[in-house]
């Protein structure tokens, strides 16, 4: 009778650890992003960095919370936080259409908003107004879709902001609209700057590390709190100043 108590437990004890080792899988931290210059940037062993990354991997090194970082298209890793448990996405800015999708950690950035056109338009368009009745591009799911949308700009959408910059070149649409710093990377890495130069910002925006909404709140909370530590001790204004 004691052997049968004994096996008993024995595998009432193993089933435990099983379920156990599977809770420890799953409460990996999925964190999604883009190529998005200097915020996040990945290296040749698809290691992500830059002011927002480097940010997010200090705040999750002193949370002791283990995670995975992986760069996709904006779109992708957008929808992929939204819909999926135990995953975030940054650099994510807080609108009202969004604020009820996701819980919230930050901000961790700051950028503007700029529009990108051919150089015969510098100093001669300065402002949206001036380009009420012209085709602007941007990337699917940006935030500038919305808000170009909502004002009646005519926009035209691609997978990667790149296509938006080439199409400007080529004289298929009039303008492009992306973060300023991150335009202006494009536009020097992919030699543009013959045909395609920064013109004017037009908004500004913080961005934050966006969960899913099903992340126990206790995460998150400890996230900000973390977050709020790295602000006081200077280390969150040390990271930006890198880049």
């Amino acid at each position: 009778m004691k052997t049968t108590l004994l096996s008993l437990c024995f595998l009432i004890s193993s089933a435990l650890c099983s379920v156990s080792a599977v809770q420890t899988k799953q409460d990996t931290i999925q964190i999604t992003t883009e190529h998005y210059y200097p915020f996040s940037i990945s290296d040749k062993d698809g290691v992500v960095y830059g002011a927002s990354a480097d940010k997010i991997h200090e705040l999750f090194k002193r949370s002791k919370l283990t995670y995975q970082m992986n760069m996709l298209s904006w779109n992708r890793a957008f929808e992929l936080a939204r819909n999926n448990a135990n995953t975030c996405v940054f650099s994510t800015s807080r609108t009202k259409e969004r604020e009820s999708s996701f819980h919230w950690i930050g901000p961790v950035m700051t950028g503007n908003w700029a529009m990108f056109g051919s150089p015969d338009k510098l100093n001669k368009v300065t402002r949206l107004k001036d380009i009420k009745q012209s085709t602007i591009g941007t990337e699917e799911g940006q935030v500038s879709l919305a808000y170009l949308s909502d004002k009646g700009f005519k926009i035209v959408t691609s997978t990667e902001s790149i296509t938006t910059f080439k199409n400007v070149a080529l004289g298929r649409i009039d303008y492009a609209t992306a973060a300023d710093t991150h335009g202006k990377k494009i536009i020097a890495e992919n030699n543009l700057k013959v045909k395609v130069v920064w013109l004017f910002n037009y908004s500004n925006s913080d961005y934050y590390l966006a969960c899913n909404p099903k992340m126990q709140a206790g995460t998150i909370a400890l996230l900000n709190k973390n977050l709020a530590k790295m602000k006081a001790d200077g280390s969150f204004k040390r990271i930006e100043r890198k880049y």
